[in-house]
């Protein structure tokens, strides 16, 4: 009997580890919805582009913004003709995702020299 409820009970602890629950390792807001207005309801681009801009604009050191989000948001300000917008938001990309220094890098050097 003490075997049996021992081993339930192992196997209860087991299952209960390995639950994760909804959390994410990055946040992505409405990233997949908002792609999808910006490219087939035109009408709702603006919009769509305003709120998306806002909630990456509210990310601090802490946060866990997915990466590329903070490029991606530089890209919409660049094609609106906002270049110190999208240098500012490609920099943040820049120092929080090391791997997208070499690109950046460049980008942000071209970009700062056409001003």
């Amino acid at each position: 009997m003490n075997k049996s409820l021992v081993l339930s009970l192992l196997s209860a602890l087991l299952l209960a580890g390995c639950a994760t629950g909804n959390k994410t390792l990055y946040d992505w807001g409405q990233y997949e919805q908002t792609l999808f207005v910006i490219y087939h309801e035109p009408e709702y681009k603006e919009q769509a582009l305003e709120n998306y801009l806002a909630f990456v604009g509210q990310f601090d050191g802490e946060s866990r913004l997915a990466p590329g989000l903070f490029a991606e948001a530089g890209t919409f300000l660049l094609e609106q003709g906002d270049v110190n917008g999208a240098i500012g938001f490609y920099k943040m990309e820049y120092e929080r995702w090391p791997e997208s220094r070499p690109m950046l890098g460049i980008l942000i050097e071209n970009l700062e020299a056409q001003l």
